[in-house]
């Protein structure tokens, strides 16, 4: 079991990622993708596993987590290295995948996150991903 966050980070583990103002800067996807997570911080339990590119994370480092299973079973939290590393389309890509496997996401998230991904890739071709 993860160890219980201290009160001031207890404070961040519920912390969202996005605000109603990030809404206008980037599409109906990324940010509902990104609203389904919540600040986390890096643990010595998220080095175990095969997780390679982990390895040299310190504990403590910002990343992020699934606010429906708090990346429980070491999966669906993120340590972006960098705003670079953040912004490749495998990043959105993999908190997808997590997101429509995940069992404590609600149903409707997952189906209006399929709606959003078929308009964009399956759409007119034109539409692509605003970052921000």
């Amino acid at each position: 079991d993860r160890k219980k966050p201290s009160k001031s980070r207890l404070a961040d583990s519920c912390r969202s990622l996005v605000s109603a103002n990030d809404k206008e800067l980037v599409t109906d996807y990324l940010f509902l993708i990104m609203d389904q997570m919540k600040v986390c911080e890096f643990s010595e339990e998220d080095r175990a596993g095969g997780r390679s590119k982990v390895k040299d994370i310190p504990v403590g480092f910002p990343g992020m987590e699934c606010k429906h299973c708090s990346g429980r079973a070491g999966w669906g939290r993120y340590f972006p290295l960098s705003l670079h590393t953040l912004t490749l389309a495998n990043s959105d890509r993999n908190i997808y995948n997590h997101i429509m496997k995940c069992r404590k996401c609600p149903q409707e998230t997952k189906t209006k996150l399929e709606h959003y991904q078929s308009s964009i890739h399956g759409g007119s071709g034109s539409s692509k991903i605003r970052r921000g």
